[in-house]
């Protein structure tokens, strides 16, 4: 079946331009450290952050603050915000953070029901501030079925992928060595320590950055590789170096009308030295924020398998078979890149690997958590799962859904025909044209010590009964003895992408949710890549208040 091609560009759609170096090739990426991976780091600071969960349903608001802890570099970040559905790409940008900056910002729901950025923060962002915050979230990847209220609904809710594509010293430098050692010599020029024109560029003066000059416009025509000359790119103006660790961000849930919020910390990914606690440096992965397209180079640079034309199937529902699917669904711009899964590290060769190394970082067999739904305080908890590495290794293709073909892209991470994997299609299906996750097990405990077992105390709805615990969704709502999710939405956050209603038998207590993958994965811990929380609200009183738990997560 022809495949239909999408053409998502948020520079593009949002400023109207042109490119006029679109005849240039892709380069190869380099400077990450020797010996090198992804782990968490659980004290909140990365080069990659994951928020896993934004809403700006109802009245709610989600506020971002995103930190630069490094004093010494600036920060070129990406920011890409995927839909709670499927994970699909309905809005992203680029933030250039001065050494010690911050960049704050809101997601909420404009007169048309989509989400929409505002922002009043001086830092420079790619495209401008006022052509960002003046352009709502983008349905072009959505279900192409959905009506304008289906798709404005698909971008009010979803998670947050933060990363580094590069650093920005004060100094340019020739080599990564020379940078390191902080050699005179290595400078591109050597007169003043200001001789990065970037870094000029994106320093705020007066609390506000001047966001212009040649090194500025530079970013825009050229994607820059690390190689002999690696803070300078193929010209002076680039000045970027090999990312290091040094971001953190705060999320706030807040619902004014309602009278509560809730918040906490994102997910920090660190690059370190294999078997040690050391940051290490990454490889510079900066694409200009435009709407040239990508071209056949695309399957060095994602493991997405909606981009990728290699090492990509989709499996027969008819024959049970795997079928190669060499045609790439959508046509990837350079804003499409970088994604999580393009390689950053030193164990990362292929996007494929590097998918693999970043799931293996989160990967997570279980997660236990509170909820609280006593009606003598008017309490309703929603528990959200997010997988945001699942778009790595699966994705949905709703163009082609048709019989024998219900639309699931896979991956092919391991090089394996798929015989082993974390999302195949013994662990996954798909339900109202959303990706699901079967195998999963649910116990429950009250506060009295009564444990029951899932098959005698949980009630999953909507399901069937072949499937009754099935999680739907990319960013994944459980809204926990609601009796049935009306369409006004969860209790608590009143979320309405991706719901389930799960009964479980006690109106408080704890529970614990296993999260296998399909089969045991060869290079990496078993488990599925889940975050997320326990959103509480309740009231006392008059007032009411929000509580937001971490889910403790078994690895």
């Amino acid at each position: 079946m022809k495949k239909n091609v999408l053409a998502l560009s948020i520079t593009a759609a949002v400023v109207g331009l042109g490119f006029a170096g679109g005849a240039q090739a892709m380069t190869s990426l380099g400077g990450a450290s020797a010996n090198s991976d992804l782990r968490l780091n659980g004290d909140g600071v990365g080069h990659m952050l994951l928020v896993p969960y934004y809403s700006a349903q109802a009245e709610n608001a989600t506020l971002i603050n995103l930190v630069n802890t490094d004093t010494a570099n600036g920060k070129a970040v990406k920011v890409r915000f995927r839909g709670a559905a499927n994970s699909d790409d309905v809005f992203d940008f680029q933030v250039f953070l001065s050494p010690g900056d911050v960049y704050a910002f809101n997601i909420s729901k404009n007169s048309a029901g989509l989400a929409q950025i505002s922002t009043t923060d001086n830092s420079c962002t790619k495209p401008a501030k006022a052509v960002l915050t003046a352009t709502p979230f983008v349905t072009s990847r959505l279900d192409s079925t959905l009506d304008a209220g289906g798709k404005a609904n698909g971008t009010r809710e979803g998670y947050v992928e933060i990363f580094n594509m590069g650093d920005i010293p004060k100094s340019s430098f020739t080599s990564s060595a020379a940078y390191d050692a902080g050699s005179a010599a290595g400078r591109v020029t050597s007169a003043t320590n200001t001789d990065n024109g970037l870094f000029t560029a994106i320093k705020h003066v007066a609390k506000v950055a001047p966001c212009s000059g040649a090194a500025w416009t530079y970013l825009d025509d050229n994607n820059l590789a690390f190689g002999n000359s690696n803070a300078a790119g193929t010209s002076s103006f680039a000045g970027l170096t090999a990312p290091t660790t040094g971001l953190m961000a705060n999320w706030t849930i807040i619902n004014v009308v309602g009278a509560a919020a809730w918040s906490n910390s994102a997910v920090a990914v660190e690059a370190r030295t294999v078997g040690t606690a050391v940051a290490a440096r990454g490889n510079v992965v900066y694409w200009p924020q435009t709407g040239v397209s990508v071209g056949s180079t695309i399957d060095s640079f994602t493991a997405d398998p909606l981009l990728r034309s290699a090492n990509v199937s989709r499996f027969n529902t008819a024959t049970l078979a795997y079928v190669v699917d060499a045609i790439p669904a959508v046509a990837a711009a350079y804003y499409d890149l970088p994604d999580m899964s393009t390689p950053y590290t030193a164990v990362a060769t292929s996007p494929m690997s590097q998918a693999v190394d970043l799931t293996a970082a989160i990967a997570a067999t279980s997660a236990t958590n509170e909820f609280l739904t006593d009606q003598s305080i008017q309490a309703s908890t929603d528990w959200v799962f997010s997988m945001p590495t699942r778009r790595y290794n699966i994705s949905l293709d709703y163009a082609a859904i048709a019989a024998g073909d219900d639309g699931r892209r896979f991956t092919d991470l391991f090089a394996n025909s798929f015989a082993t994997g974390y999302f195949l299609q013994q662990n996954t299906l798909v339900t109202s044209r959303q990706i699901c996750v079967r195998g999963i097990t649910v116990t429950t405990t009250d506060r009295e010590e009564t444990s029951l077992l899932a098959t005698q105390s949980v009630v999953v709805s909507p399901s069937t009964p072949a499937d009754p615990l099935t999680f739907c969704g990319e960013a994944s709502v459980l809204s926990i003895n609601r009796g049935g999710v009306s369409g006004a939405g969860t209790g608590a956050l009143k979320a309405q992408v991706s719901v389930k209603d799960i009964d479980v038998g006690f109106v408080d207590g704890w529970m614990r949710i296993a999260t296998p993958s399909a089969t045991a994965v060869p290079f990496g811990p078993s488990g599925l890549p889940v975050l997320g929380s326990a959103f509480s609200k309740a009231s006392a009183g008059p007032n009411s208040f929000g509580i937001t738990h971490m889910h403790r997560l078994g690895r």
